[in-house]
């Protein structure tokens, strides 16, 4: 068993006095020590870390409660020292009167978006889900950068396809020489999709965005791996101990397969992760994480 370095934890023992009815020389009362709290225990599925950038849930997490996120805040974003306008670039055709980029955004890419979709329904036809698209918009109103948050069951060609669509949207150059335009995006059944719910779903549904919320020092791991020569496809499944602040105490790995070091810079990133306090005062969560999976594997 691969075990990331402990914080220490003070545990306190509660003892208890007992009379011995022997020498009291009282009656006898039954007594029964009531059960404390059961703690959460919640598991999330398999968050994918790819090099590319990409990373997405093998499932996507339960709705929790209404108007609840669903994917992470997403960073702020400082544009590449000098972009200028390419030579030759079509004029934007972004902003109609009365309309936001965002609002641009979503129109524009409705198509294509299922498009890329329907693409991904070849190899299956059963898969639903959701992502975030985040475009980054630099001074010239050119998509200099196009990232992807909360994404669950969608398959890797498949945002990497609604990716691409993003960042060859044209805007207008924005005011403050910078803008992030998130188009969210949900595929479901016809009907809705079917969950079953339980009532540590608005707790699992957060602790999805907190994991993802971990992926930048995730991907620093990964980098670092991946400059130092090692192998870059591993996997692990952390079981993590919660206390009652939503501090993440330990991350053990077990069971695990791939380059130690890598694994364990991951449990380090995820002992630093802040979840919701845990209903009965601790609570634990178990997660696999998989790094650069293999095509055909996911």
């Amino acid at each position: 068993m691969l075990r990331s370095v402990r914080r220490s934890v003070a545990v306190a023992l509660a003892s208890a006095a007992a009379c011995a009815l022997a020498s009291c020389g009282a009656d006898s009362h039954s007594t029964t020590t009531p059960e404390g709290p059961r703690g959460t225990s919640i598991e999330v599925a398999d968050f994918e870390v790819n090099g590319d950038g990409i990373d997405r849930f093998a499932s996507c997490p339960p709705p929790g409660e209404l108007g609840q996120d669903w994917y992470p805040m997403v960073p702020d974003w400082t544009p590449p020292g000098s972009i200028s306008d390419d030579a030759g670039a079509p004029p934007s055709t972004t902003e109609q009167r009365g309309r936001t980029p965002t609002e641009r955004a979503i129109e524009d890419t409705r198509a294509p978006f299922r498009s890329c979709y329907h693409r991904g329904l070849v190899h299956d036809p059963t898969q639903y889900g959701h992502v975030a698209i985040v475009l980054r918009v630099g001074p010239n109103g050119r998509v200099a950068k196009a990232e992807s948050f909360g994404a669950c069951e969608l398959q890797h060609d498949v945002l990497a396809c609604m990716r691409d669509v993003g960042k060859a949207l044209r805007f207008d150059p924005p005011p403050s020489g910078k803008d992030t335009v998130v188009i969210p995006v949900v595929f479901e059944p016809r009907g809705g999709a079917d969950s079953l719910s339980s009532h540590n779903d608005d707790y699992t549904a957060q602790a999805y965005v907190a994991l993802e919320g971990m992926s930048a020092e995730l991907h620093d791991c990964e980098s670092r791996a991946r400059h130092a020569g090692k192998d870059v496809e591993a996997w692990g499944v952390y079981d993590m101990a919660i206390d009652a602040r939503g501090a993440v105490t330990s991350a053990n790995i077990d069971p695990y397969h791939g380059d130690q070091e890598l694994l364990g810079c991951a449990a380090e990133v995820l002992q630093r992760m802040k979840l919701a306090p845990p209903d009965g005062g601790k609570g634990k969560l178990l997660a696999r994480i998989t790094f650069n999976p293999r095509a055909g594997t996911r």
